[in-house]
């Protein structure tokens, strides 16, 4: 039978609870959430002579992708949440100790981008959430805040970290947060055809890590969901 036990007495050892299928709906919807949606939300509207704004395209790609989570992964996630309810004080300081290694990251970034002399110049993924946040504060905050997180963290922490973290915790971390960091600049990349937008998943790396750290600690997907909400919230009352 294809199902993961609940662990009990405690997460003492990192346990992937996404089943076989579960990995196989994720990792086919995954490109599709990363790469074919934004192109055809894109080229539609082109076609729609721009009656598709792109605060409505990310409000559709976000909901499709939630909606992916809810549907084809809600198993996954009510299995984490047993884990949560079973853990709940350890999840929580999970969750604190993972806000300050990424505040302490960051910082350790910034000195080391000084350090060398190297300017990542404003990023292009935060100038577009403050220009759709414009458009509209409210729906940009809910796609930000609550969509984005139930999309985006069962496919790079669930998917991508769990399914590496069975053979090798180094290259979960690597492969995890190189993807979540390209996923944010690729589309600038290809648009604007300059290859410093590489440069940019640098500023990406310390959540991304904290993001990993904290489905590694608790063994609960729902930690760096609430993390990532917490983070997007807080950025968004720093940016707009």
């Amino acid at each position: 039978m294809d199902e993961r036990p609940v662990r009990r007495g405690g997460p003492r050892e990192f346990e992937d609870l996404m089943t076989r299928g579960e990995r196989l709906a994720a990792g086919v919807y995954l490109p599709v959430h990363s790469v074919l949606m934004p192109l055809v939300l894109s080229a539609l509207s082109v076609m729609s002579a721009g009656a598709l704004d792109n605060l409505t395209l990310n409000a559709i790609m976000y909901s499709a992708g939630t909606l992916f989570t809810l549907l084809f992964l809600h198993k996954f996630l009510r299995r984490s949440f047993d884990v949560l309810a079973e853990n709940l004080s350890q999840c929580v300081l999970t969750l604190f100790s993972a806000l300050a290694m990424d505040f302490a990251l960051s910082w350790l970034l910034s000195l080391v981008l000084a350090l060398f002399g190297i300017v990542l110049g404003s990023n292009a993924n935060n100038d577009a959430v403050v220009g759709l946040a414009l458009e509209g504060h409210n729906r940009m905050f809910a796609i930000t805040v609550f969509l984005a997180p139930m999309a985006e963290e069962p496919l790079f922490r669930g998917l991508l970290f769990g399914g590496v973290r069975r053979h090798s915790r180094a290259a979960a971390y690597v492969v995890s947060v190189f993807m979540f960091g390209f996923y944010h600049v690729w589309q600038y990349l290809f648009i604007f055809e300059d290859w410093r937008y590489l440069l940019q998943m640098l500023s990406y790396v310390p959540v991304s890590v904290a993001l990993c750290y904290s489905y590694e600690r608790s063994g609960c997907i729902w930690v760096p969901i609430a993390f990532h909400m917490f983070i997007n919230a807080l950025s968004m009352s720093l940016l707009v």
